[in-house]
């Protein structure tokens, strides 16, 4: 499988990663300020199966290429790896956004002074229960569109 199809799913064949945390999400009854949040994540990560985003290792590598002391002959000065590390280290809080690596996603910091527990939902779903609930989120507009766009990113990825 490609990673589009183990993100989002195969048909039914498999019913996807991104699907199967939604209705587990669901499942535990998970609050909806953690649920905007996760679900911006798996948006994410589902944009990068599909190709629609870089990965970070082709962002940083654009970065270098385009580092004003980057000469092309391969070397990463102390100059560039020092501008590459405070430019992720500023990506990962949330101080700067990079649309090719994020998207829509804006990173907000998490800070641990608004962090608190919540209590999850440990119910027992039927075999049909957990089914219906798998089928839910793999109709969802964002996962029906996939197939296409994986057949996009897997021509593309073909030499």
């Amino acid at each position: 499988m490609t990673m589009a199809e183990i993100m989002t799913g195969k048909g039914d064949y498999f019913p996807g990663l991104v699907p199967l945390i939604y209705a587990y999400l669901e499942l535990i009854d998970c609050d909806p300020a953690t649920l905007e949040r996760v679900s911006k994540y798996l948006e994410l990560i589902r944009k990068r199966a599909l190709g629609e985003l870089k990965t970070p290792a082709t962002w940083m590598r654009d970065f270098v290429m385009a580092h004003p002391e980057y000469k092309k002959d391969s070397f990463i000065s102390e100059g560039i790896a020092h501008d590459l590390m405070i430019a992720c280290k500023d990506i990962g809080e949330g101080r700067r956004h990079e649309p090719t690596l994020t998207g829509d996603v804006v990173i907000e910091p998490i800070d641990s002074l608004s962090a608190y527990d919540v209590k999850l939902d440990s119910k027992r779903l039927t075999n049909k229960q957990t089914y219906d609930l798998l089928q839910k989120y793999m109709k969802r507009s964002g996962f029906a569109g996939a197939d296409e766009k994986k057949g996009e990113a897997a021509a593309k990825a073909t030499p």
